[in-house]
């Protein structure tokens, strides 16, 4: 029977490759056609097209022809990106044209219908469906696991199936390589034969094996802000990257990727990702880190990636502004290519001018319109003087107006920015204090000149225990219009001052957006022996909900070494053995200073180092800080300075510790240069 119905799956896997690879030539026989036509026509256009401007008549008419053959050459575009986005899905699907069967009676009446799913959706003649999309609603019976009576939702209504079959596939192109049909995640075959594979220095899609708990997060549905509350190695980052996919699917005429922005702690991180949504037939997302925000709100200046503002200075600066007495130094001065067209004095007796209005948003856009206004007319004094100098004559108005945005853009453009406000000197007054950081001074320039982004749709902040509140509330304020999925482990928190899950969660009561937590506990990452070790560390209570689903490992390697010389040796050893196995291996350092020590310890035989704006080697061992492998996971790891001193038994100890444990995969050495391995695991 077994080999019946793999002979089956065989035949039905050679004929739909044998389709895609028959509509790979048919779409490259389109566009190549296409393209010779769109060519043919624009040389026709070049040879025909006559552009006569003698009186407004003839330039309507050539106007007019323009247009025409514009709108003609849009229909060529629009119907070569169809055929060009047709043949990507072919591409990705003679990869591997699918993953996943379900056979589902609708109606006991009738015969079942069998679905395959893939990365992608592709159907034979626009109608009948060769693959399905994981992201299609009907998929989702697929995920949810549970064989028999169910069902899927389509748009808000519940369709009821009986699925009588959940099968899975291991294909390489065109060769089935195995069959599972499985129906709980714990006895997934193709899960742990997904996770026993290596890890490279980039990040893989789980499409074909996202669990139960995981589905639901992906799939949840539009709420203002949802939280993930994950455990180490339970799949957040990868389910944010699919609930970014499932979004462009589910709203793919209407959501672009530039409405969707995913915060990141390094570049380290955004490189490992970058192929995951391509791989996918998604266009990666706007991803910044703190310190790109801040360059791309034109912050004039930066601290350093990390943040450290008092959420209360912020809350104070939207007290005080309001009653805030405007002062000279508030304001800054309106040149044009170094010529004075008002002074700040000037500025600050316009803004007295409407002083009916409280400071903030109201008063600065009056003014703003009240001084576009002057420096026209100053700028047009000056361009009059100019003119009468030469001997010129005057011009009309239309022409005056557009001689003044040409010439004087300059100007015009900082005022309708209001590059006339001066935000530092706001802040300073109201917080009384002259050093401001980056975030005062933005959420300052917000208050003020109402300065933000309402076209953000989605915005996604991973790792967010290590990001503060004052951070959390820039962001609420910049992307007023914005959704927030926010993921994170409480227990990865390592630093102090940042935000705690009970303050998210206060800060949406605030704002009465509706708010919802969603935990993910069982680790696919590490082996029971590494997750039991970082499980450790961990409250009693939570302790408990971990669970590994991989299958056991190798021991943890623990040593405390009593002299620097003998932990030098030690460190070589483990470097040079773990270099030997498979995938790549992190040694990592809690900070910087620990980090260059041991480099230059190891001399020569020092791995290189890999810093905030490098890529992942493809292969070998690394020396890496604790805050660039946040988000990452590695198949070898060695804590090269796990001593109770570096990593000592109080809150931000433990979660350091736990947070570098967590990395580990498949093998991991902990070693201490001194007589005591930390007091959270040396027991």
């Amino acid at each position: 029977m077994e080999k019946e119905i793999f002979n089956q799956e065989q035949e039905h896997l050679t004929k739909t490759y044998d389709k895609l690879l028959d509509m790979k030539k048919e779409l490259e026989d389109q566009i190549h056609a296409l393209d010779e036509k769109a060519l043919d026509d624009k040389n026709d256009i070049r040879d025909n097209i006559r552009f006569d401007y003698a009186d407004i008549e003839t330039t309507m008419e050539t106007l007019a022809e323009i247009e025409v053959w514009n709108r003609y050459i849009d229909t060529y575009n629009v119907e070569s990106n169809s055929l060009g986005q047709r043949l990507n899905s072919v591409n990705k699907l003679l990869e591997s044209p699918y993953f996943a069967k379900i056979q589902l009676q609708f109606d006991p009446s009738e015969e079942p219908e069998s679905y395959y799913i893939g990365r992608a959706a592709i159907s034979e003649n626009r109608y009948d469906q060769m693959v399905v999309d994981w992201r299609s609603p009907i998929a989702e019976v697929y995920y949810n696991q549970e064989t028999g009576h169910t069902h899927y939702t389509v748009e808000d209504r519940e369709i009821p199936v009986d699925l009588q079959l959940r099968r899975q596939f291991d294909l390489q192109k065109n060769k089935l390589i195995a069959y599972f049909d499985t129906q709980i995640a714990i006895e997934d075959p193709l899960l742990l034969q997904s996770l026993s594979q290596t890890h490279s220095d980039k990040m893989q899609a789980i499409t074909a094996t996202i669990q139960k708990e995981q589905n639901t997060v992906i799939r949840y549905p539009d709420v203002p802000v949802l939280l993930v509350n994950g455990i180490a190695g339970s799949g957040k980052t990868s389910v944010l990257l699919q609930r970014i996919a499932y979004l462009f699917y589910q709203k793919r005429t209407s959501l672009r990727p530039d409405q969707v922005c995913l915060m990141t702690l390094n570049p380290v991180f955004r490189e490992y990702i970058d192929n995951v949504l391509p791989d996918m037939g998604e266009t990666n997302p706007l991803t910044l880190t703190w310190g790109e925000f801040l360059d791309m709100c034109d912050v004039p200046f930066t601290d350093n990636e990390y943040d450290y503002t008092e959420a209360e200075n912020l809350q104070k600066i939207h007290d005080v502004l309001p009653s805030l007495t405007p002062e000279v130094n508030f304001f800054n001065d309106i040149s044009q290519k170094g010529n004075l067209v008002i002074s700040r004095k000037e500025v600050l007796s316009t803004v007295n001018k409407f002083r009916k209005f409280p400071m903030g948003i109201r008063l600065i856009q009056t003014v703003s319109d009240e001084l576009e206004q002057r420096a026209k007319n100053a700028l047009r004094n000056m361009d009059h003087d100019e003119d009468n100098a030469s001997g010129g004559t005057s011009k009309s108005d239309a022409a005056e107006n557009n001689r003044l945005e040409n010439d004087f853009g300059g100007a015009l453009s900082n005022i309708r920015h209001c590059g006339w406000v001066n935000p530092l000197r706001v802040a300073q007054k109201i917080l009384g204090k002259k050093r401001i950081t980056p975030a005062e001074w933005l959420f300052t320039k917000m208050e003020l000149t109402g300065e933000c982004d309402r076209n953000m749709r989605y915005v996604m902040v991973d790792e967010i225990q290590d990001y503060t509140k004052a951070q959390m509330m820039v962001f609420s304020k910049y992307f007023p219009n914005a959704r927030f999925m926010l993921l994170g482990d409480e227990f990865q928190a390592i630093r102090e001052g940042t935000i705690s899950f009970a303050e998210i969660k206060e800060m949406a009561k605030t704002d009465k957006k509706r708010f919802v937590t969603l935990s993910l506990m069982t680790s696919y990452r590490s082996s029971p022996e590494i997750t039991d070790v970082f499980a450790s560390i961990l409250p009693k209570e939570k302790k408990m909900q971990v669970s590994s689903v991989k299958r056991p490992g190798e021991p943890v390697y623990m040593k405390a070494c009593s002299s620097d010389e003998e932990y030098t040796d030690e460190l070589k050893r483990l470097i040079k053995e773990f270099e030997q196995k498979d995938g790549l291996t992190a040694i990592i350092c809690r900070n910087q200073i620990n980090l260059e020590r041991i480099a230059a310890s190891l001399g020569d035989a020092a791995p290189a180092i890999i810093t905030g704006h490098d890529a992942l080697p493809k292969s070998g061992a690394f020396l890496l800080e604790l805050a660039l492998a946040k988000g990452l996971e590695f198949d070898n790891v060695i804590l090269a300075d796990a001593d109770a001193k570096t990593y000592p038994d109080d809150e931000l100890g433990k979660h350091c510790l736990y947070t570098a444990i967590s990395r580990a995969t498949r093998h991991l050495a902990i070693l201490a240069d001194g007589a005591a391995l930390p007091a959270s695991i040396s027991c």
